[in-house]
């Protein structure tokens, strides 16, 4: 009895001893962008991190988190046990700077945030994410990256180069899609520019299929979109400062004479007007099975949302008599 005791004690230190080894030397590495889960794991072996490289990759498969290690500065300790070392991978480097972007900002909004951050360069991203041949080399086609830089939690090494940090969120953006099974890049484009205005008119979840299906609808008998959201966008477009803040368009501001201006044109306009996010992307996919063709803001960010023109007025009038 007293053997079988002493047997499982030392299988329990040994299991123990795995599981958090005896400290040896730390070293800082940096694991560079790009790098798949093996040129990871032959990294860290080459720097004496693991001891074995396939059993890394093993548990890097059981742990479910190959697709969620980390580029970036990392101070480890040396012959560390695989998961110690997993665990470290997917929460980023001491150096990595974690930045979250909104859902709704747009490619401005975006570099502003990087930028104060000390990711990017403002103006040298702002111009990549509109240049077409980096566009192209990223495998899209289309002439602008708004819309397309999607919202999310980053981790952002000081290291990185602006190219590196466009190309991670459209690979963010890219895992995000492919569940749709997109054929046509242009199928692709059109939903996002439906989603991106979803997602500025939408304050509240259970909205945004609803909002999607009176847009949808409106494109179908050739009405106009009628959006607020996209005059704004146009607006902004000019000086960023000076509409930054502005919460209410004039009637001269809905004649202003942009392509973006969907009370003036028929039709999608030319370009998403901000990244959209998850749900407002599956809402513009698949919309509600409703029949509106109008909606008014309550002004408490919900809408309410109607069938024929005449309805529609009684409730424009209704809800303006309370703002």
């Amino acid at each position: 009895m007293k053997r079988k005791v002493i047997a499982i004690s030392i299988l329990i230190l040994i299991f123990l001893i795995w599981l958090q080894p005896i400290n040896f030397d730390r070293i800082e590495i940096t694991i560079p962008e790009d790098a798949n889960a093996r040129e990871i794991a032959q990294y860290l072996s080459d720097n004496h991190i693991v001891r074995d490289i396939n059993e890394f990759l093993f548990w890097l498969k059981i742990s479910g988190k190959e697709k969620h290690l980390k580029s970036g500065t990392y101070e480890l300790q040396k012959y560390k046990n695989p998961i110690y070392v997993i665990n470290k991978l997917t929460r980023g480097g001491k150096s990595d700077i974690i930045i979250t972007i909104p859902e709704g900002f747009t490619i401005y909004e975006t570099a502003e945030i990087l930028g104060i951050n000390g990711v990017i360069n403002k103006e040298e991203f702002i111009i990549l994410c509109n240049d077409r041949d980096f566009i192209k080399d990223l495998g899209l086609k289309v002439s602008s990256l708004e819309g397309y830089l999607f919202p999310d939690t980053y981790s952002f090494s000081i290291s990185q180069t602006d190219s590196a940090v466009v190309s991670t969120f459209i690979k963010n953006f890219n895992k995000h899609i492919e569940k749709y099974g997109f054929d046509d890049p242009n199928s692709i484009n059109k939903v996002i520019i439906i989603a991106s205005v979803i997602e500025k008119e939408a304050k509240f979840e259970e909205e945004r299929p609803i909002i999607a299906r009176v847009f949808i609808n409106r494109l179908k008998v050739g009405r106009p979109l009628e959006s607020c959201a996209t005059v704004f966008y146009a607006l902004k477009n000019i000086n960023y400062e000076k509409y930054q803040t502005k919460t209410k368009l004039t009637q001269r501001d809905l004649q202003y004479n942009s392509p973006y201006n969907t009370y003036l044109h028929i039709g999608l306009p030319p370009g998403p007007i901000c990244s959209p996010g998850e749900n407002s992307i599956a809402s513009a996919i698949s919309p509600a099975d409703v029949d509106y063709l109008y909606f008014v803001s309550k002004g408490n960010g919900r809408h309410h949302f109607s069938k024929t023109y005449r309805e529609h007025i009684a409730a424009k009038e209704r809800y303006n008599a309370k703002k």
